[in-house]
């Protein structure tokens, strides 16, 4: 869901259904298979139920919300702060990493415990974990779909505006907005995977800091920019909370920034575009309509 406001964020950083076997066809499994996997992360959670993996996940971090089913799955504590022993509880033969979890593959490891790490900083990377994780699962060709897939509707964005003008836009992955304050907001700088759908959507990415993936900015620091564009992610609206109009409404300290001078900031609500995992095609989709409009509107109008 898109609105034309801003966005509340908690939290970055920080898989599509089943593949059932009968207890007749487990015998029949290439021995080395794992049949009980742990995730330490949402994105290699969504990898595994987008590979048909589904089945065979016993045990989640307590941020792994997509799809539905991986609610029901028994949690193992956060991204940062993973419960050891539910992991062993659990009896897995397989527990999925990202690179940054360096301190849990270390206890893992001592504790004789089969990981798999996986990259996540760019889209290279996120069809890379796929491949990956197809192939420790015995699900290669599944994999390789999919990472076609992504590549096929990244593509079909790319050249639908690979004659616009870039635009600049300034992606804002998280902020506080219960204080309606426009400080310690962090961006998106370069080097990362933000950038590169910037790029892909037909934008230029304001934010030009390479020292430091996700710089934080004041508002000061924002009206240096001057983005053309402003995106707000916000993973949810919280019941109860500032609504999105309201949070929309914060940017207009800013009065001399372009996008809101000319009505350019927008919202994007849900933690696919939070995620560096095989939903970054969807933001994707979602920026470029949003930094080109007229663009899908022709398409839209030659059906």
């Amino acid at each position: 869901m898109i609105t034309k406001v801003k966005r509340s964020i908690s939290g970055i950083l920080l898989v599509l259904l089943l593949f059932s076997t009968t207890g007749s066809l487990a015998a029949e499994k290439p021995a080395g298979i794992p049949q009980r996997i742990i995730s330490l992360s949402p994105c290699t959670t969504e990898i595994l139920f987008g590979l048909g993996l589904g089945d065979k996940i016993v045990g989640v971090t307590r941020y792994c919300d997509f799809p539905e089913a991986a609610k029901t799955i028994a949690k193992v504590g956060g991204f940062l702060d993973p419960n050891y022993e539910e992991i062993i509880a659990l009896k897995p033969d397989l527990v999925i990493l990202l690179t940054s979890h360096r301190d849990a593959k270390r206890e893992l490891e001592k504790m004789r415990v089969k990981t798999l790490t996986t990259p996540h900083e760019t889209i290279s990377d996120i069809h890379e974990s796929i491949r990956l994780i197809g192939k420790a699962c015995g699900a290669s060709q599944k994999a390789t779909e999919m990472v076609a897939d992504l590549n096929r509707q990244s593509e079909a964005v790319r050249q639908a505006v690979k004659k616009c003008p870039g635009t600049r836009v300034l992606i804002c992955i998280g902020r506080d907005f219960d204080s309606g304050e426009l400080a310690g907001m962090y961006m998106a700088g370069r080097n990362n995977f933000y950038d590169e759908i910037i790029h892909a959507a037909g934008g230029v990415n304001a934010c030009f800091d390479k020292s430091v993936a996700y710089p934080q900015f004041s508002a000061e620091g924002v009206i240096e920019l001057n983005p053309d564009v402003i995106i707000d992610l916000a993973s949810h609206i919280k019941p109860g909370g500032k609504t999105a109009k309201e949070i929309a409404c914060q940017w207009k300290q800013l009065r001399p920034v372009t996008a809101v001078r000319e009505a350019r900031v927008y919202v994007v609500v849900g933690n696919h575009a939070l995620r560096p995992g095989p939903r970054y095609v969807q933001f994707l989709e979602e920026l470029a309509r949003l930094l080109h409009p007229e663009v899908f509107k022709k398409v839209a109008a030659h059906g």
